[in-house]
């Protein structure tokens, strides 16, 4: 075989030809701690270990074998990135690919040298609409003859990839034989340590993890314009900065997707959170920080509804615009956490310089101390607890439909609305029973009705370069249809993920909206973990798996769903405690009505 030479001096020719067959044995090694290395090594070896992580990644979730199914990858990357920086820049590409091929052994230059799969044979490959078996997604490695598993639409439809590593050509096999499937040996530590973030290697293998995950399964690449391949390089790069930056580097990267579901928690020592607070609660009214809760260790001169104007000085619209920037959300979304959050995660008691503005235009300010969490207390506020059901007049009836938990409350309801003229439904926060929520808006309908386009999909090649889309109609079930009157939802601006489905709904009923846009973002999110989560010095995440549209098709993440009527809350409702979005909605179903 002619040995190929890269420009980075990478030679992979000899590990080719000894590439031996090895049944599924386990490798149970430890990753060193490298105390010794510095961080201009780990710098200066990034370009190796951002290659190296991102081919590992192709393999380990595409290669079809026992020993890559069950290897243990942040582990893996971990101690072969620690490994990577000791060496010599022309050794590194080339010993981490030696180590991969332990796992992975039938990769190869010349795609000739791959084992061949019969159509008649049992075959391995895998099928995956999402990173691993968790809530609606799978990935499963599965078997079958050939011949038949080729022409399943999850599959792949190749039987060699070609990739590249380190600037030379290789090949590897998306489909292999039963056989040649059990080849390579798992890595697994043999006990798992305690592990640390501070160990930029134990970083990088947990940062690489999470970003691979979204680049080979997110599914709104189409709708997000993002360069993720640079916030592979950003992300590690953060990890080889100061420690306390951690979680600001992560949040910013992600906060690129725009995805709602995203949520990152990190170790203690890298979260940025304090048991200390302020003793109001705000939200974010009329581009304002508006007063909606306090508790008594506020002075009796500030009132709900009035605007928090500076803290400490220091204009509050500053404070949140700059909170914004590390939140990972939508840019919509990321103004009202990041006003909520402006009263919280103080580190210790400190008294506080706090100005308010009046609905009136008065100032005063007033200073108070941060209380600890345990002791501050209840939380006043102008809200009350709604009935599940309430008469508004003229025949009208609202429904607080989200929170339909039991059974019983499906049928007090329906006992409710069987002689209203008309119905409010009020669909703001969340449905406390997605099943019965779901059942009971059958009852709006005797035809099939859905949400907005909904798909899952079918990764059959690395990079999402080959993709099966998955549609469904997810809707409400076919039930007698009861309600035939007038009908109107109420949005807000905290509606999400399920909140926004049975908006969808809503709207494919033809019943018209009154509020506020929501959050934007539906569809199953997934959940994982790297180096056993926060608890033993890894990460626990979430994002979104599925891709949910607008009803008209266009997107709905990052967006919202819009309302045919649209009633913020304001700050003069808010200090009134007016509901004028339920106003408004009694407002339109009446006009409904008399037509």
């Amino acid at each position: 075989m002619i040995l190929k030479f890269l420009g980075r001096g990478f030679c992979i020719g000899t590990l080719f030809t000894a590439s031996g067959l090895l049944h599924a044995n386990t490798l149970a090694e430890q990753a060193p701690e490298n105390s010794n290395v510095s961080t201009s090594q780990f710098q200066q070896a990034l370009p190796d270990i951002i290659t190296f992580s991102e081919f590992v990644h192709r393999v380990r979730y595409f290669y079809p074998s026992e020993a890559v199914s069950q290897t243990i990858w942040s582990y893996f990357l971990e101690k072969t990135i620690n490994e990577m920086v000791e060496l010599p820049q022309r050794e590194r590409l080339e010993y981490a690919f030696a180590q991969l091929k332990k796992i992975a052994p039938h990769i190869s230059t010349q795609p000739s040298d791959l084992p061949a799969v019969k159509n008649n044979e049992v075959a391995r490959t895998w099928v995956a609409t999402g990173a691993r078996n968790v809530t609606a997604y799978e990935r499963n490695l599965e078997s079958g003859i050939f011949s038949e598993l080729v022409n399943n639409v999850e599959t792949p439809k190749s039987k060699i990839y070609s990739d590249v590593y380190g600037n030379q050509p290789v090949y590897w096999p998306l489909y292999l034989n039963s056989q040649d499937s059990l080849s390579g040996e798992t890595f697994r530590p043999p006990n798992p340590k305690q592990s640390s973030l501070m160990n930029p290697a134990t970083c990088m293998a947990a940062l690489s993890s999470m970003w691979a995950e979204i680049y080979h399964f997110w599914p709104y690449f189409e709708q997000v314009t993002v360069k993720w391949e640079d916030s592979h390089v950003a992300l590690l790069e953060g990890c080889l900065d100061d420690p306390k930056n951690l979680q600001s580097t992560i949040n910013i990267e992600f906060k690129k997707l725009q995805d709602n579901h995203v949520f990152i928690a990190l170790p203690n020592e890298f979260r940025n959170e304090g048991v200390y607070q302020l003793p109001i609660g705000l939200d974010y009214i009329e581009s304002k920080a508006i007063v909606t809760s306090k508790t008594d260790y506020i002075s009796l001169q500030i009132e709900i509804g009035d605007e928090l104007v500076s803290i400490d000085g220091v204009a509050v619209e500053e404070l949140i615009q700059a909170a914004t920037t590390t939140i990972p959300k939508s840019d919509h979304a990321a103004v009202l956490e990041a006003t909520t959050g402006l009263t919280r995660n103080y580190k210790s008691p400190n008294l506080v310089e706090l100005t308010f503005r009046k609905p009136s235009g008065e100032t005063v300010t007033t200073t108070t101390a941060t209380i600890h969490q345990d002791v501050i207390g209840d939380f006043h506020s102008h809200a009350v607890a709604q009935p599940l059901v309430q008469e508004l007049g003229n025949g009208v009836v609202r429904l607080n439909v989200f929170d339909i938990g039991t059974q019983a409350q499906v049928n007090e309801a329906k006992e409710a609305l069987k002689n209203a003229a008309a119905i409010v439904l009020d669909m703001r926060g969340y449905p406390r029973n997605f099943m019965l929520v779901r059942e009971f808006m059958g009852y709006f309908s005797d035809i099939e009705t859905a949400v907005g386009p909904f798909y899952h999909h079918s990764q059959r090649a690395p990079n999402q370069e080959d993709i099966y889309v998955h549609s469904f109609k997810v809707g409400v079930p076919l039930n007698e249809k009861l309600f035939d009157v007038p009908t109107v939802a109420i949005s807000s601006k905290f509606n999400m993920s399920a909140g926004e489905h049975f908006l969808m709904i809503a709207q494919n009923l033809n019943m018209p909206i009154v509020g506020e846009i929501t959050s934007g973002i539906n569809g199953d999110y997934v959940f994982g973990g790297v180096f056993s989560g926060p608890a033993y010095g890894g990460i626990y995440y979430f994002y979104t798996g599925a891709r949910s549209d607008q009803v008209d098709g266009s997107k709905l993440i990052g967006v919202g769903i819009k309302p045919d009527y649209l009633v913020p809350v304001t700050q003069a409702s808010t200090a009134d405690n007016v509901d004028i979005q339920l106003n408004k909605a009694h407002q339109v179903v009446l006009e409904m009505l008399a037509q």
